[in-house]
């Protein structure tokens, strides 16, 4: 022993779907922000009542496939341990193309609980309706920053989950809601 003091592993040492949860903070700020990371609210204001409702769809969508992948890497990590190393940014042709759906697959395994899929559900219809949808409704606004901050929440409820059963608490489940 060389007496040298012992350093805490960094988080993204510890858990390497780390970076893909700050993405996912980051974007979802960003889209929040009116497509910024600008630090006037006013000028935020302004940018977020000039979004058309398909952005704010388009934009919906992204998050959901960010932590559809999150959840599938997630999963990965937890089925193959320690030795999982980086993420060999390889999908299947079967690609989940709903955080919903990967949630509902990949959530008893890690301990997820259900009111997150029923969250991401319903923010699945919020998308397809401002994608679809011909006019932009009065709350588009909050409901997009709103969501944006679910998104954010659910990435961190992953996050804990994987690092619950990393440390061998694997019977502890993660609220989503």
């Amino acid at each position: 022993m060389s007496g040298a003091p012992v350093r805490p592993a960094s988080l993204a040492q510890m858990v390497p779907i780390a970076g893909q949860v700050a993405r996912i903070e980051r974007a979802a700020a960003f889209l929040a922000n009116g497509m910024s990371l600008g630090r006037c609210p006013d000028a935020a204001d302004d940018r977020r009542r000039a979004m058309p409702a398909k952005m704010i769809g388009n934009g919906l969508r992204e998050l959901d496939l960010f932590l559809t992948d999150l959840i599938a890497e997630a999963r990965r990590i937890d089925r193959l341990g320690a030795g999982a190393g980086d993420d060999p940014g390889v999908r299947p042709s079967s690609r989940l193309s709903s955080a919903a759906e990967a949630w509902h697959r990949a959530g008893p395994q890690l301990g997820l609980k259900d009111e997150g899929r029923m969250a991401l559900r319903g923010l699945r219809a919020a998308q397809n309706r401002l994608c679809f949808g011909r006019l932009r409704r009065a709350d588009s606004e909050a409901a997009m920053q709103r969501a944006c901050a679910d998104y954010a929440r659910l990435a961190g409820d992953v996050l804990a989950a994987v690092q619950a059963r990393r440390s061998g608490d694997g019977g502890v489940a993660i609220a989503a809601g």
